[in-house]
């Protein structure tokens, strides 16, 4: 079985979650590991590791207030992806915030792009696990993405994401709202 572990006992896995972290996310959605592991030891986030058997599995950062519990990074090791690793850290995610609303964002499938069929695929698996299309979008990076939002509950609560928002531990990059019928692909 996995183990999820507080990244504040990483030890020997220090530089694989760092690699893995800086080779997993495009740079334009990257915060820096300095703002990372600063937010993570102050408690305004948590870092988590997954191994089994003492081998490092993946990594997920999680922002945490009120009834909220944003998943901005889910990363498993390149050698291990497509064995059912990135179920069971959803599963270990959806158990330890349980009473929470587990939401995320994901590239948007509302607009033309080159990479459709892994934005399709990667949706489809997060539906698969647990996950709900709240039918929203949220512009970032002034313009320069749009992410639909996804979450566990049945209800999507605008009102609490938001508050999760005004206490986000980063400089934000997550902007308008807005629901993906009105989207336009711009």
């Amino acid at each position: 079985m996995y183990e999820l572990t507080d990244t504040k006992v990483l030890g020997r896995h220090f530089i694989k979650v760092c690699r893995l972290y800086l080779t997993a996310f495009p740079k334009i959605e990257r915060h820096s590991l300095k703002e990372l592991f600063s937010a993570s030891s102050e408690g305004k986030a948590e870092f988590l590791q997954f191994t089994e058997d003492g081998r490092f599995i993946g990594l997920a950062y999680m922002i945490v207030r009120g009834s909220v519990a944003f998943l901005l990074y889910l990363a498993v090791d390149d050698g291990r992806r497509n064995r059912g690793y990135g179920a069971a850290m959803l599963r270990a995610i959806r158990e330890r915030y349980e009473g929470k609303d587990v939401v995320l964002l994901i590239e948007s499938l509302h607009e033309k792009c080159d990479n459709m069929s892994i934005r399709v695929r990667r949706k489809g698996f997060y539906l698969r696990n647990g996950f709900r299309d709240t039918g929203l979008i949220q512009r970032s990076f002034g313009g320069e993405a749009n992410y639909e939002i996804l979450n566990t509950s049945g209800q999507f609560s605008q009102e609490a994401y938001l508050r999760m928002l005004s206490d986000y531990p980063f400089k934000s990059y997550l902007e308008d709202i807005y629901p993906a019928n009105q989207y336009n692909g711009q």
